[in-house]
């Protein structure tokens, strides 16, 4: 016995072969066996040799019987030697390739398998956790905020939230330019529930009303029920069912959502929708002209500027690509006749221009 207590294998007498009897061992998850101390060393020397016992370990590394035994029941767990057929308490090395066939490969099949099934538990915990949240028995819930970092996790929640909603759903909706299958889903969403007679209100930035994809869709949907309305700029993307469950991004990943189901935090999120919701315009796609900049746009734009914003974070701000804020930026100098940002911004600060651009 080890001094850790855990019963070791033991080598037989006459075979050399371990005996395995550990009465600690899970038989539903397989062990994978631990090199010991000079076990490493002890194969490299062996492989010089035409055999070895276990005294020839002993007299040349200075091990007493005893730890120079524990190595070759290790060694002989690990695959890594074999018994000599013919020659009692004698041992050969094996081919590395076998201790990875026999030990490795069935672990790491096992691994994949339990990862999967973790996986697949983890997205259905998700989905009955946001069932829960929903039923008479979420006031006894302590944890009313919960990380999501799986993107298929999310769109599974976002799917299920879509399916219960009864009454009301808020959109935000900052960013316009997105892969095309995230679009279309959204876009299957957002018919579902008009389809159900669910309330739908869906806030964009003015630069949507340029976003040919957008504004088709924006049409489908005033024609069937919606209402939609567009603004300056817009924090975040924000999801709201029914006013008891919300997405947010998460900070900390790309892909993740933020599930909130607090109360008072939602209702901080709804007042933050609605006051925004309060100041944008409507969406009016028969007078929207694609290369036009509206003017509050053009003013959001003016003040980035000014501040020292760099592009990406204008970019980011207006829900439009770089590519696409960097073609506004250009117009805006062109129609002040500025060279240069730093010519641009003089120009407009020294005829204090910020608010009748």
């Amino acid at each position: 016995m080890s001094p850790d207590g855990d019963r070791r294998p033991t080598v037989g007498v006459r075979s050399g072969r371990p005996r395995f009897g550990s009465p600690h061992r899970d038989l539903g998850a397989p062990v994978i066996p631990r090199p010991v101390t000079g076990s490493f060393e002890v194969y490299e020397w062996c492989l010089r040799r035409d055999g070895f016992s276990i005294e020839d370990i002993a007299q040349t590394f200075g091990f007493d019987l005893d730890r120079s035994k524990e190595i070759v029941e290790n060694l002989l767990e690990l695959h890594l030697i074999r018994a000599a057929p013919r020659r009692e308490s004698w041992f050969l090395p094996e081919d590395p390739d076998v201790a990875y066939s026999q030990v490795l490969t069935p672990r790491e099949l096992d691994l994949l398998e339990r990862k999967v099934a973790i996986g697949h538990l983890r997205t259905d915990l998700a989905r009955l956790s946001l069932l829960f949240r929903s039923s008479k028995f979420a006031g006894q819930a302590a944890n009313a905020v919960e990380t999501v970092k799986l993107p298929e996790a999310v769109k599974s929640l976002l799917s299920e939230a879509t399916a219960n909603a009864s009454r009301e759903v808020v959109f935000m909706r900052p960013e316009t330019e997105r892969p095309a299958a995230e679009r279309e889903e959204e876009q299957a969403k957002d018919f579902q529930l008009l389809e159900r007679g669910v309330q739908l209100r869906i806030l964009y930035q003015h630069t949507a009303r340029f976003d040919l994809p957008t504004r088709e869709h924006a049409e489908n949907l005033l024609a069937a029920g919606a209402e939609i309305r567009t603004a300056g700029a817009l924090f975040s993307r924000l999801t709201i069912f029914d006013r008891a469950t919300a997405f947010i991004p998460s900070s900390d990943d790309e892909d993740g959502a933020l599930v909130v189901q607090e109360h008072s935090l939602i209702k901080f999120l709804q007042s933050c929708f609605e006051h925004a919701w309060a100041t944008a315009k409507k969406f009016d796609t028969g007078r929207a002209q694609i290369d036009a900049i509206s003017q509050e746009t053009k003013k959001e734009i003016v003040k980035m500027l000014i501040s020292g914003a760099k592009d990406e974070a204008i970019a980011r701000r207006l829900g439009v690509s770089v590519r696409t804020c960097r073609k506004h930026i250009g117009q805006l100098m062109l129609m002040f006749g500025a060279t240069s940002r730093f010519q641009f911004g003089y120009l407009v600060k020294e005829a204090n221009l910020e608010e009748d651009v």
